[in-house]
């Protein structure tokens, strides 16, 4: 946790930006009010990160015209501007991957160097292990659900640049010339209070939403993706196995950039055909004389282990040692697990650890905790595999990660839906934020 006050501490909020080797998913922020371009949205543009952006519209002009410009021609560079009327006062930004800063600075010069302002970077680490990520999520989500939001126009940016130059010279009339200009009237905020269990049922409808979606892609991909087998892939190898791992492949070597992720450039190149995209790029996969990225180790050892571990028996004979070989051969968890510090993980700062000794670490923390309801990790586990019907199964990867109840601290939903693809490929393809990207480069409509 790092607290920002300028001047007053020496902590400038410019100095929170993510430099180029540091890996970002993607941006989203919520900022009231603006007239700065040359720090977050520079900062993103450079480093070709998309960026989400939700500010204020009303007829004092929050946003000053020029930025406004700016944004809209900045849409061919994954930066996106959506309004909302009168009550939106938030600031917010989150780099995912990364972290959130939370504080009182605008989107201005004056905010970002010479204001007495205040906020606090919190690393997402710090936030996944706290479960307090769910806050983060929950809070975009709602902004992306929201009805009153619309999306920046030519139009929009017109309007509000009459209206400065009204501002500027009669501000004592502005405000009944103001409303009559407006071409969207005046919203008081939602009609009623939002309750957190309302807004987690949402969170999770959409989920379960974008899950479907995904998987009508990756059952496509699952259909034909034998008949582009690469030679040294076992003929046995599940077909949702092999399209993960033909997606996995892809992502890495032909879309990844070092530290940057421009799966949004792919995306704007293949939008028109993610068909015929795919097919290219499955042919790309079956010539391949040698797996590029241990693709032939995740289908022949790893994800057999997790379906071994996993299966029903297994889990009613896991033991601790062994639920640390299945964190280990999973891709996602051990993502999460190195980048997770020493303390986090109960061992002393002064220990070098390996990938095993930090998946032994990690399985020996969860091993040791219950959730609210008192449930292990392997009762959890039992939980989204087999608890309820196949097609409830994104439903209960939501529950397990996400509800008070039952969620753990460093398990989240992709770590989770990676290991139902792998446990139970006649249920589901793995499916974890890389799987995503790599659909979102191959032209596909989805979340990431």
């Amino acid at each position: 946790m790092k607290f920002f006050a300028n001047k007053v501490n020496g902590g400038f909020l410019r100095n929170v930006l993510p430099q180029p080797e540091i890996e970002v998913d993607w941006v989203k922020a919520a900022i009231a009010y603006g007239s700065d371009w040359s720090t977050l949205i520079e900062n993103c543009i450079k480093n070709r990160r998309r960026l989400d952006i939700w500010m204020r519209y009303d007829h004092t002009v929050p946003v000053a015209p020029p930025l406004l410009r700016k944004l809209l021609n900045s849409t061919s560079q994954n930066v996106f501007c959506y309004l909302i009327p009168d009550v939106l006062h938030a600031k917010v930004i989150w780099w995912k991957g990364y972290g959130v800063y939370v504080g009182s600075a605008n989107l201005t010069d004056r905010a970002w160097n010479s204001n007495i302002e205040f906020g606090v970077f919190l690393p997402e680490n710090d936030l996944e292990r706290s479960g307090e990520i769910s806050e983060i999520e929950s809070f975009f989500a709602a902004l992306e659900g929201c009805d009153a939001a619309f999306d920046l126009t030519e139009d929009v940016i017109q309007e509000q640049e009459r209206l400065s130059a009204l501002r500027s010279k009669r501000e004592e009339a502005l405000n009944k010339e103001a409303e009559a200009l407006r071409k969207v009237k005046k919203w008081d905020g939602p009609a009623g209070v939002v309750t957190r269990e309302r807004a987690n049922e949402r969170q999770k409808n959409s989920f379960v939403q974008e899950w479907r979606n995904g998987l009508a892609i990756l059952k496509t991909i699952a259909d034909i993706a034998p008949q582009y087998r690469p030679s040294w892939l076992n003929e046995d190898v599940p077909a949702p196995w092999q399209a993960d791992q033909f997606l996995h492949a892809y992502y890495y070597n032909e879309v990844v950039d070092g530290p940057r992720h421009p799966y949004d450039d792919y995306y704007a190149k293949h939008k028109g055909d993610p068909a015929s995209a795919t097919k290219s790029a499955l042919r790309w996969w079956s010539k391949l004389p040698s797996p590029p990225s241990n693709e032939d180790e995740n289908c022949h050892f790893r994800a057999p282990l997790i379906r071994d571990r996993l299966s029903p028996s297994g889990l009613n004979a896991m033991t601790v040692d062994q639920f640390a070989e299945v964190c280990l051969a999973n891709h996602s968890t051990m993502d999460h697990v190195r980048r997770m510090t020493n303390e986090e993980l109960g061992v002393p700062e002064s220990e070098d650890l390996g990938s095993n000794e930090r998946a032994e670490a990690f399985a020996r923390l969860l091993w040791s905790k219950r959730n609210a309801q008192g449930e292990s990790v392997v009762e959890l586990l039992r939980f989204v595999l087999d608890g309820g019907p196949k097609d409830e199964l994104p439903s209960r990867v939501y529950d397990a990660a996400r509800s008070p109840s039952r969620k753990f601290p460093h398990l989240g939903p992709n770590q989770l839906a990676e290991l139902a693809g792998w446990a139970r490929p006649e249920m589901c393809p793995p499916r974890n934020g890389r799987t995503s990207k790599g659909l979102k480069a191959l032209g596909y409509n989805v979340k990431v």
